[in-house]
């Protein structure tokens, strides 16, 4: 796999905590990056900032919904007709707002908390899975490409153990899609890292760390910032060089270790360990789902296909 400092990278995702550490990790090390997510406000000050330091060259960014799989798809395809290639992906969830009814606020104050829980997890479930999907197909070794990287990033609640029980998880979803079998046919790896329980504060752009020589931080902001830059490093550091399907989560001395069936308390009412062993049932489900769409996209460009040359012959 290539140098992380030449390589073509994806960010789907709010661009905000981790997700914004990870990003401009990314862009210190040299990397290209196209990233996007659906709030406009946030996307837009954060692709200014990021271009003012940077270069406009470095980075670029789309607003779409990046939790429609056609948007999201639109975008992986714009990247590869930007770079080339994709080589590493970033999908987050970590910092993405729930979509809530006034009803899903009501109620026993316990059983609200369990709700939100429940949904931030199926929210870092469905994220892993539709991003999952779409990175082995335009990354991976059976359609041409180099393979690549996949890294997740989700929220915390899962090892938490306040969600309602039932639904998948995200270690047994990033378990299923880091199954050996699988990534020797597609050659892309999945890692997670569940976002630490840290302050990410919004600062402004003239209160960006670019070098210990150029900083305007007072010394406790500098090691706030400091701590800010070492979660998004760690976090490459992981999809660079940990082995497929595992997932880490940052403790409170800020290291990272490896989460396991016995850290998360909840399961899908199957079991997770079953999920952590042999992958989740329900990847599998999807997968088979995709592959009807990727023989339906390929009838597609067949008949296109035939009809330029039909075409080019009634012109000669």
């Amino acid at each position: 796999m290539s140098s992380l400092g030449r390589q073509m990278c994806l960010v789907v995702g709010t661009p905000r905590g981790l997700t914004r550490s990870v990003l401009e990790a990314l862009l210190k090390r040299g990397s290209k990056v196209l990233f996007a997510c659906s709030d406009r406000s946030v996307g837009s000050a954060e692709h200014t900032r990021l271009s003012s330091l940077y270069g406009p060259h470095q980075v670029s960014y789309s607003c779409i919904d990046h939790t429609s799989h056609l948007a999201l798809e639109s975008v992986f395809m714009r990247a590869l007709d930007t770079f080339g290639e994709i080589s590493f992906v970033v999908s987050s969830t970590a910092n993405d707002p729930l979509q809530l009814r006034t009803q899903d606020l009501q109620g026993d104050l316990r059983k609200v908390e369990r709700k939100l829980d429940s949904f931030l997890m199926e929210q870092d479930v469905s994220g892993i899975t539709r991003v999952g999907h779409l990175a082995t197909k335009y990354m991976g070794k059976q359609n041409g490409f180099q393979g690549g990287t996949l890294l997740n990033l989700t929220s915390s609640v899962e090892l938490t153990g306040g969600r309602e029980t039932g639904g998948c998880t995200v270690l047994g979803t990033t378990r299923a899609l880091g199954l050996a079998k699988r990534v020797a046919v597609h050659g892309v790896k999945t890692c997670t890292v569940y976002q630490p329980t840290i302050d990410y504060p919004d600062l402004s752009q003239a209160a960006q760390i670019t070098d210990d020589q150029h900083s305007p931080y007072s010394e406790w902001n500098k090691y706030s910032s400091y701590i800010r830059e070492y979660t998004g490093y760690m976090a490459l550091h992981i999809g660079e060089t940990q082995a497929p399907g595992t997932a880490w989560a940052f403790n409170q001395g800020l290291r990272l270790e490896q989460v396991g069936p016995e850290d998360v308390p909840g399961t899908c009412g199957v079991a997770n360990k079953m999920c952590f062993w042999l992958g989740c049932p329900m990847v599998t489900e999807i997968e088979q789902f995709n592959e009807v769409l990727a023989k339906d996209s390929k009838h597609v460009e067949d008949f296109v296909e035939n009809d330029l040359q039909t075409e080019k012959i009634v012109d000669s």
